[in-house]
């Protein structure tokens, strides 16, 4: 039997209604696509998509953001109900991993238990403990912040109304149950820092919030042929934590302290799910299919050191501490790559997820040879600039995951020629940027043929660059997988003029219809030779190509 629930109401207040339920383990609220790719994709609730798992290929959210976090919900859940994060060491835990990977799908019933023990604690809406979020908000929160504040999208509080389509906190459009689902584990993922509704607890009057865990970076996923297959590939080695202290927050018996020290996460799940900054909850409209209002405000006024998220590539500073990559909208994942694929990388720390994605983990070679990468980002600064959220998914590349062990193998010879082609890539990126800028200049300066001396960087350079990123991330797929396209000879040791000839194709379009006047096509052919630097002729590149075969 429900609870009875009060609602807000212009006119005064209800209470006689029972209180309004969206289960999220059993309402649609997820996209699922099956293994026929001709079919339609359904909308699915958490335990059907558990069940289905070895039938689908994929799930996600509209948002890239909230789908990140729901990959960390479905892992978590995964974990438990394969009993993964119950064995007693790294050799048990690759054991059984391998048993289910073999067996193809979650057992039934362990996956029915788990919700069965958890009944009410997915619901969205529930009075008492409404799925991640805190009912206290109600009473230690002056005023809501408004649907708007949760929407990502919209503008809040005293924005223009114009930069963010046309919403506005005068009269705020109801969220759809589903989609305030997502916009939830957005915020709780990725929400800004600073000014944020006030809460009172315990006397101590706040109104300001860190960012999210989350927040500004890519987090990177390996993917199977199945979901199934994705999803126990995404669970993290537990170490020594115990499943009793390990705990996702619809598990924990209580509410966290606000003001309290929280407790450093022991296990996946705390790491996983325990570490939003932001308190939210959802109002409902009466029937419960909407959400009218909601509070959102911080959740914690301490911090604990946590470990480093599975999921995400992590750098040094100069004095050697790691922070997370940033992401970056003009940055597609393929040109971090190698970063992902190799073991101890100076440049950065691939994800620790994919240290356990290899054969020597235990994972079967049939499995890793269909197995992709899979980023989800946002690119945006700690505060509330959100430049663009994107996903992207690359092609067959975890059999190439470099191992500790490993020397002079094809695998090895691969990452290095994925290596050389990045680097190339990147190099001509920033010559073409660099001839781009420096010809618009000089064909506008007084001694160029143009009357104007503050010229700027000119209308060459983004274009140019658009055309070129398009162009070499073909030409690099063709280079890491050994095709003979793209001014890539196959067999050869390096890229050779591939992305030379992806650069001056992309620099020749954005500038030929400016070169009608002589003065220009002199300028613009002088720089246009700057990407001839490392040209390498056919019979150079023969050379190159019998080296590495001799070696």
């Amino acid at each position: 039997m429900r609870l009875r629930y009060v609602t807000r109401t212009p006119g005064g207040v209800i209470t006689d209604s029972p209180s309004p339920g969206y289960d999220l383990a059993t309402s649609p609220w997820v996209v699922a696509h099956g293994c026929d790719l001709l079919e339609s994709p359904v909308s699915l609730g958490l335990k059907d998509v558990l069940l289905r798992a070895g039938g689908l290929v994929d799930v996600e959210l509209p948002l890239p953001p909230a789908s990140a976090m729901l990959w960390r919900v479905l892992v978590v859940i995964t974990a438990r109900a394969s009993g993964l994060d119950e064995a007693e060491d790294k050799e048990e835990w690759q054991d059984r991993r391998c048993d289910l990977l073999g067996a193809g799908a979650l057992d039934a019933d362990a996956v029915e238990g788990y919700f069965a023990a958890h009944a009410d604690r997915f619901d969205l809406f529930h009075p008492e403990r409404p799925w991640m979020q805190d009912p206290r908000l109600r009473t230690e929160c002056p005023k809501p912040s408004g649907v708007n504040k949760l929407a990502w999208g919209r503008t809040a509080g005293q924005n223009q109304v114009w930069l963010g389509g046309h919403h506005n906190d005068l009269a705020p459009r109801p969220l759809g149950a589903a989609e305030a689902a997502w916009h939830l584990l957005a915020t709780l993922g990725n929400g800004p820092s600073g000014r944020c509704s006030a809460r009172v607890v315990r006397g101590r009057n706040e109104a300001n919030v860190t960012a999210g865990p989350l927040r500004g970076t890519v987090s990177y996923h390996p993917v199977g042929r199945t979901l199934f297959e994705s999803l126990i590939l995404n669970i993290p080695y537990p170490g020594d934590a115990e499943r009793a202290h390990d705990l996702a927050p619809w598990e924990r018996p209580d509410l966290d302290d606000p003001l309290g020290l929280p407790p450093a996460p022991e296990g996946p799940a705390a790491m996983l799910m325990g570490q939003a900054r932001h308190a939210v909850l959802l109002e409902p409209s009466p029937d419960g299919s909407e959400v009218v209002d909601a509070w959102v405000t911080w959740a914690r006024r301490e911090r604990v050191e946590t470990p480093l998220d599975p999921y995400l590539i992590y750098q040094p500073t100069k004095e050697g501490r790691l922070y997370a990559r940033p992401a970056d909208a003009d940055r597609a994942v393929w040109r971090d790559l190698d970063a992902l694929l190799r073991h101890g990388d100076t440049r950065g720390r691939r994800p620790n997820i994919l240290d356990d994605c290899t054969q020597q983990s235990g994972v079967p070679a049939e499995i890793l040879n269909g197995a992709r990468l899979r980023g989800f980002g946002f690119d945006q600064d700690g505060q509330t600039r959100d430049r663009q959220w994107f996903a992207a998914t690359t092609p067959e590349v975890l059999r190439w995951l470099a191992e500790r062990d490993e020397e002079g193998t094809e695998r090895v010879r691969t990452l290095r020629r994925i290596g050389l082609a990045r680097a190339s890539a990147e190099a001509l990126g920033r010559r073409l940027d660099n001839a781009c800028k420096d010809a618009w200049k000089a064909a506008n300066s007084p001694g160029g043929g143009g009357p104007r001396t503050d010229t700027g960087s000119g209308p060459w350079a983004r274009p140019a660059a658009s055309r070129y990123w398009s162009r070499a991330e073909a030409a690099f797929w063709d280079i890491a997988h050994d095709r003979s396209t793209s001014g890539y000879t196959r067999g050869a040791a390096g890229p050779g003029n591939a992305f030379n000839l992806a650069a001056l194709a992309a620099y020749d379009q954005v500038t030929g219809p400016y070169c009608e006047r002589p003065r220009v096509a002199r300028v613009v052919e002088r720089f246009r030779s700057t990407l001839f630097d490392n040209w390498q002729p056919a019979r150079a590149q023969k050379d190159t190509r019998t080296k590495e075969v001799g070696a």
